[in-house]
């Protein structure tokens, strides 16, 4: 089926809902939402907006299309690529629609689901599932609603959502449009994966009820979609290929491919997710290792043999290089912070972190398999830290996050000096056989240009953040340059530019690399399709000589 149809909702005044106005009053009294984690800065814009419901959101995009004027989404604000600061206009604030409104079991696929809207936090939703406690649940007036939540109560197992990106504090429904992505996408996949639903609102402020299994594009590559004043217009779908590898660069398109996919991904040009269906998954005991080792070039080794070890089911695989772990070392002697973590042992010079399933009940605790791995790339499992109470998975943990906390915290006191200066960070992935390749080149051509790097990541997805941390303006226009020959390579060997931070209003000239003049343009007729008026999100995803 690929015909749609859209609803429309009760009509509230616009003037009902919390607006400021006025970009010299939200710069003084509303700072936090001239930025996100991108540290990119807003340009002036005019209204920023506050909906307590889909109601008042469908009023602000029906005034603010009326008037003309663009708006920005944002929910919590954690991205990367500077999607959610705007650059005119108003800027429309999701953060009110935080409410789960029902949990239940599908019998057809035999999963728990969660119903939420877009501004849940992942880590407010993983506490919630943690101790089966949904306070807003208990006291719905649906009494289905009620029953369901109790049902899963009274289930004897623990559940979670398997997407688990770096931060926490990211908003379902920001993740979702952002197919978000982290150290469990090696098993899990990433967010897409894990969607069941969704309800979006497009720029003329109807609404589409968007299930997974429903509504497929034609043989001929097109939805056409119904409003509700009788009025069809068709979308049509790309026919370019996708990279082979983790990807968030880019509208999704496939042959036949699934409506709800088109609007995963987007990063909000298409419509506005207001609420999101998701899948859970049985808890399992974990145990967790960091695997130190002799080098670099041995944790790549391991990588390799890891994953082709089909005996083994690892949750993820994550990378620490040699230069990385010093600074932790460095670090351990004087922040108290870390006192709760290990102490990294002097002789290793690189590290592998890693997760896997297993039954405390069982009698056959028989690590062989992994430990013959291990051996084979001429390690020990000795050298490694293990644990798998919480406890021991809390300071894990610690170390897994105090990387990159470290590094923006040098760049931050850098800035104070050279106020120009920011981090480099790649997001770049490349298909399996490439890793080793795309190792030699992201460490030798930072060590050539006596650049402070270090790097850490998803390695079982071939996805490294190589951080270039520059000391001074010139430092920064290398690594610029750098940043630029490493994408042209990626892209080469069949990667992708962005594999999971998306590519906001920072990364289209490196999408230009990835895709073709022709599949840009493909790209911006999906988007004059839905938003004829370029009203959602200006700036996002598509470089601006293509999207004026």
């Amino acid at each position: 089926m690929h015909e749609v149809f859209t609803k429309t909702l009760p009509a509230v005044d616009i003037h009902q809902v919390k607006c400021v106005q006025g970009f010299e009053k939200i710069k003084a009294e509303y700072p936090v939402y001239l930025s996100d984690e991108s540290k990119i800065s807003a340009k002036p814009f005019e209204y920023l907006f506050f909906p307590k419901s889909e109601e008042e959101l469908a009023a602000i995009v029906r005034e603010m299309g009326r008037l003309k004027i663009k708006i920005t989404i944002a929910s919590a604000r954690t991205g990367l690529a500077g999607g959610c600061v705007p650059m005119e206009g108003a800027l429309v604030s999701l953060e009110n629609l935080d409410k789960v409104e029902a949990i239940h079991y599908e019998p057809s696929s035999a999963e728990w689901r969660v119903v939420a809207q877009n501004s849940v936090s992942l880590k407010a939703l993983e506490g919630m599932l943690r101790t089966k406690h949904f306070p807003h649940l208990e006291q719905s007036a649906d009494e289905r609603v009620r029953c369901e939540y109790l049902q899963f109560k009274n289930d004897p197992d623990g559940y979670f959502y398997p997407p688990d990106p770096t931060e926490m504090s990211a908003a379902l429904g920001g993740s979702v449009v952002t197919n978000a992505s982290g150290a469990r996408t090696y098993r899990y996949g990433p967010t897409r994966a894990w969607v069941r639903g969704i309800r979006v609102m497009l720029a003329n402020g109807e609404i589409l009820d968007i299930p997974r299994g429903k509504y497929f594009a034609s043989p001929a590559g097109q939805f056409v979609i119904w409003d509700s004043q009788g009025q069809a217009f068709s979308i049509p779908v790309p026919d370019y290929q996708q990279p082979k590898t983790k990807s968030a660069a880019g509208l999704f398109a496939a042959p036949q491919m699934d409506l709800i996919d088109l609007f995963i991904g987007s990063e909000g040009i298409l419509g506005i997710v207001t609420r999101v269906e998701v899948a859970l998954l049985k808890r399992e005991e974990k145990v967790s290792v960091i695997q130190f080792l002799e080098s670099d070039e041995q944790a790549i080794a391991l990588t390799e043999a890891l994953r082709s070890e089909k005996r083994l089911q690892l949750d993820f695989l994550e990378f620490y290089s040699g230069n990385a772990l010093d600074l932790l070392r460095e670090l351990q002697k004087h922040e108290p912070s870390t006192v709760g973590m290990p102490f990294i042992p002097q002789d290793a010079h690189a590290a592998i972190f890693f997760e896997m399933s297993f039954d405390s009940k069982s009698e056959n605790l028989d690590y062989h398999i992994l430990e013959e791995t291990i051996a084979r790339c001429g390690a020990r499992l000795e050298d490694s830290w293990a644990g798998y109470e919480s406890r021991e998975l809390d300071r894990f943990k610690v170390f897994r996050h105090m990387i990159p906390e470290t590094i923006n915290g040098i760049i931050a006191e850098r800035k104070k000096q050279v106020p120009g200066l920011h981090k480099l960070g790649t997001d770049m992935a490349v298909p399996d056989q490439y890793l080793p390749e795309i190792w030699r080149l992201y460490k030798e051509h930072c060590e050539a240009l006596n650049l402070e790097w270090y790097a850490f990541g998803h390695i079982g997805n071939n996805h490294l953040h190589v951080n270039i941390l520059p000391r001074d303006m010139q430092d920064l226009a290398s690594g610029l340059e750098l940043y630029q020959s490493f994408a042209r390579r990626v892209v080469e060997l069949g990667g992708s530019v962005s594999a999971e931070h998306g590519i906001g209003k920072l990364k289209g000239k490196f999408l230009r690399l990835m895709f073709p003049p022709e599949a840009l343009q493909q790209m911006r007729a999906v988007k004059n399709a839905l938003d004829p008026d370029g009203l959602l999100n200006p700036g996002d995803i598509l470089p601006v000589e293509v999207a004026q």
